[in-house]
């Protein structure tokens, strides 16, 4: 009989085991990540072949897959198949311990990381400290995250490698704002028109987003640079005259099947330009019969003048830009260099760059004409177009936008501005005088001799400052149509010079004069904006876990804190800013061998398994 009670006090027993499984069920009905359990029975040893009841053996979680809810927070995630969440809950003191959970329903905590509702840190794989050196290109030393002056999207693609997933993120300040079209007294020399600026910067967006969007879809493609086309047209080939003498004469050239044609600039010779047309060493006596007539020196400059207005005008067609060149021959190849010494513009060529690498131009027939008379000139391929590939590619483009973002500072002095004193009154030039430029302390200088010109010691000084060591690395000198023109060699880059002017003339002694660069011919070769490039990387191999930070400014990639979070089915996190997309991590997800066999107060940690993906 006391068996009988206590066999049935045993299944009792059990019963009462599953009543409460059932119960706590029931009560986590709406808690989320919950996995419900399953009561398993055995009977207990038998007497006689008489069993003496049940046990409960194990009450097993049920890892089905359950059901996805909307929650109306953009922080919240779910697990579709198998695996876990990793949080972790570190301590002021630097311990830490990791746990595993299903439930997603996440926030932002207060020092910005992914935690859960515990407070418990998300783990997954960061994004990796950026670099200013390396991961930041831009145009100002001061700035190496995007604050909100950069108000212009110029690129945004995010790479997807087998190992990692990088973001190119560049934004322009408002170029359009600060564009200037560039002065007439640099004709010859490239120069653009406000309006041509803004149209090239836009191509050169479209080019670099054209070059991110096939590096994307093949990131691990061989890389190779872009190459810009440069191609020169001589106007005057071996042999022939030129046919410019009058109104109603032309010249022209087609360019990708457009014909750019310009007439005859009629022009009057100043004393300035028939004393430079003089020294230059060209033929002034046009007609042969002895002396230069007025009419002479006018046809010169007004040669000179249309060469360089066709020059102008190709600059300023979308995507190129075009100057007058001298030509070296050395060991018989031919090397263009931009001037507009009158010698060498008189010789009819004109170098045409594209300023977009990796897209192409076509000449066409070039030709002066005088009347029904038509003279061919000829076309010379100095660099072939070349279509980069992968990375390369992608830097090929991004520096020809940030050139013409940023620009080139460009000082000019012309030489009333040089030689005069304090009231501006010119003074001629004497035996002593002394011409220097400077920055930061390195000067060069000139002093005269007698008999020199003004233009013999602006070119005397200018040598100078191409030769110093220490100039020549911030600045190169021109002579650009008789100005002084001092231009920064990078883009971006800012610099102050000091032009010094000592009249030795003056008593008691040599008088020393400080001058100010010319403001209506001074300016920037681009549109004086500000370019950044940052490149960001969520590594994927060989990476720790780590808390997943969501605040852009502690990130290092923009000076304000908050963006959109979205995160996509491989778990990947995404911040949009500004219409800008950032990866800036992905959640880890935890795998077992054996889901049922853990503890849900000691979750075991051994034979896991983690997963850059998330299904």
């Amino acid at each position: 009989m006391i068996s009988t009670l206590w066999t049935g006090i045993a299944g009792l027993s059990s019963q009462q085991t599953a009543l409460d499984n059932e119960s706590n069920n029931i009560a986590n009905v709406n808690t989320v990540g919950y996995k419900s359990s399953r009561v398993s029975f055995a009977d207990l040893m038998y007497q006689d072949s008489i069993g003496k009841g049940s046990k409960v053996t194990t009450a097993e979680k049920q890892f089905t897959q359950g059901s996805l809810n909307i929650t109306g927070s953009s922080y919240d995630m779910a697990l579709n198949g198998d695996g876990f969440f990793v949080v972790s809950n570190k301590s002021s003191t630097g311990t830490s311990e990791n746990y595993y959970t299903r439930a997603g329903n996440f926030r932002m905590g207060e020092n910005g990381t992914l935690q859960d509702s515990n407070g418990n840190e998300v783990q997954g794989w960061a994004l990796s400290a950026i670099d200013p050196e390396t991961d930041v290109t831009s145009t100002n030393n001061n700035l190496t995250s995007f604050t909100d002056v950069f108000t212009e999207i110029a690129g945004n693609q995010i790479v997807q490698f087998s190992d990692r997933v990088e973001t190119y993120a560049a934004k322009t300040t408002d170029y359009s704002a600060t564009a200037v079209g560039d002065a007439s007294e640099l004709s010859g020399s490239g120069v653009k028109s406000q309006a041509t600026k803004i149209s090239d910067i836009e191509s050169l967006i479209t080019n670099y987003s054209s070059a991110l969007s096939d590096y994307a879809l093949d990131p691990e493609a061989l890389s190779t640079p872009s190459i810009a086309q440069s191609t020169m047209i001589d106007l005057l080939p071996v042999s022939t005259t030129t046919q410019l003498s009058s109104e109603g004469n032309q010249i022209y050239v087609y360019i990708n099947g457009n014909k750019i044609t310009q007439n005859y600039v009629d022009s009057s010779a100043s004393t300035e330009q028939k004393a430079a047309l003089d020294a230059s060493g060209v033929t002034t006596d046009l007609d042969g019969i002895g002396g230069t007539s007025t009419e002479e020196y006018n046809i010169l400059v007004s040669r000179i003048a249309t060469y360089q207005a066709l020059a102008d005008k190709i600059s300023n067609i979308t995507g190129l830009n075009a100057y007058t060149v001298k030509t070296t021959t050395l060991a018989g190849v031919d090397t263009y260099t931009a001037s507009t010494d009158y010698a060498d513009v008189l010789d009819g060529k004109i170098k045409i760059d594209s300023i977009i690498p990796g897209k192409a131009f076509t000449i066409g027939d070039l030709s002066e004409v005088n009347g029904s008379t038509e003279q061919d000139g000829t076309k010379t391929t100095v660099s072939e177009n070349v279509v980069g590939t992968g990375e390369s590619a992608v830097t090929s483009a991004m520096e020809a936008l940030r050139d013409a973002v940023a620009g080139n500072q460009l000082d000019a002095y012309m030489p009333d501005d040089i030689f005069s004193d304090d009231t501006g009154a010119v003074t001629p030039i004497g035996t002593g005088d002394i011409i220097s430029f400077s920055i930061n302390g390195n000067v060069a200088s000139v002093t005269a001799a007698a008999g020199d010109t003004e233009i013999e010691l602006m070119d005397s000084l200018i040598a100078q400052i191409n030769l110093n060591g220490d100039l020549n690395l911030l600045v190169e000198a021109q002579n650009i149509n008789g100005n002084l023109v001092i231009k920064s060699k990078t883009a971006g880059e800012e610099f102050t010079g000091i032009l010094k002017f000592t009249d030795a003339s003056t008593l008691p002694a040599a008088t020393e004069y400080t001058k100010d660069r010319n403001i209506d011919v001074s300016g920037n070769t681009g549109a004086g904006a500000e370019f950044m490039e940052i490149v960001s990387t969520v590594k994927q191999s060989n990476a720790t876990l780590s808390s997943l930070q969501l605040k852009m400014d502690s990130l290092g990639l923009t000076d304000s804190s908050f963006g959109e979070f979205s995160v996509d089915d491989t778990g990947l996190i995404t911040m949009k800013q500004d219409g800008m997309d950032y990866v800036i991590g992905q959640v880890a997800i935890a795998q077992f061998n054996n889901n049922i066999g853990l503890d849900a107060k000691y979750l075991l940690k051994i034979n896991v398994i983690i997963s850059s993906k998330a299904s």
